[in-house]
């Protein structure tokens, strides 16, 4: 469960990024108080349907905008999927992806 209130969390994060609005303006708007909505974009609670439904309403979501996770997954579930990749992978792969990495690891 602590997993899905996090990817929720995220999604709705991302509808509030993707539309340029602080906390602050988004809970007014939907609703709630920045406190909530802070809760909510950090997996510590579930929205509720009326808040989905607000969100829903008055920045044009799709409720697969809210519980399509094939792309987002929390962080350890990141570490634990890249992991299991490079494992699978040849040698000398392993090799090209740990140069790949080693430049981001300033």
């Amino acid at each position: 469960m602590n997993g899905s209130r996090k990817l929720i969390g995220q999604k709705i994060k991302e509808i509030r990024k993707r539309n340029g609005i602080t906390q602050e303006t988004f809970s007014e708007i939907i609703g709630i108080e920045p406190s909530s909505l802070s809760n909510i974009e950090n997996g510590k609670s579930f929205p509720s349907m009326q808040t989905i439904l607000k969100i829903m309403e008055k920045f044009n979501a799709k409720p697969q905008d809210f519980f399509n996770f094939e792309y987002l997954k929390d962080e350890e579930s990141l570490e634990e999927e890249i992991i299991e990749i490079i494992k699978r992978q040849p040698y000398d792969k392993k090799q090209i992806i740990f140069r790949i990495i080693k430049q981001f690891a300033v």
